[in-house]
């Protein structure tokens, strides 16, 4: 079984899993193009507006994200996707960046693991859902 992961449950990794466990886990599994630039913007805010981490934590953050995009399957949607995209993105009422995920996972047939509920509940109307708690489980 394969899964994609979101922005959000790439976060939750990063920050719950050791290196090493870490990369395990991302490196057999999946992400979108796009999600590299959401945690980098979700990790830019934390040290810059909110202060929640510090430069040290910053740098292990993007260490541990570099490491992370050169060993797990980046995958990427085509230009032909994106009507796909922007209907299912109008139809749910969600953002295009959701959407995108929602759309990939249903075409590679993927479950698409996302920290984040309302997502979750919009796209199990399209593909499999589950969040990074459940992963260790599923993947066995």
């Amino acid at each position: 079984m394969s899964f994609l992961l979101d922005a959000s449950s790439v976060i939750e990794v990063i920050r719950t899993y050791d290196e090493e466990n870490a990369l395990c886990l991302l490196s057999a599994n999946c992400i979108l193009d796009l999600t590299k630039y959401e945690v980098g913007n979700a990790l830019w805010k934390e040290l810059v507006l909110t202060k929640a981490i510090g430069d040290e934590e910053f740098k292990e953050f993007f260490d541990l994200l570099v490491s992370i995009l050169l060993r797990t399957k980046v995958l990427i949607l085509e230009p032909e996707n994106v009507p796909e995209i922007a209907e299912i993105a109008a139809k749910e009422r969600i953002t295009f960046y959701d959407a995108s995920y929602i759309t990939l996972a249903k075409m590679r047939n993927l479950t698409l693991i996302t920290e984040d509920e309302q997502l979750a509940r919009t796209a199990s109307k399209h593909t499999d859902t589950a969040t990074t708690e459940s992963l260790e489980r599923l993947r066995r």
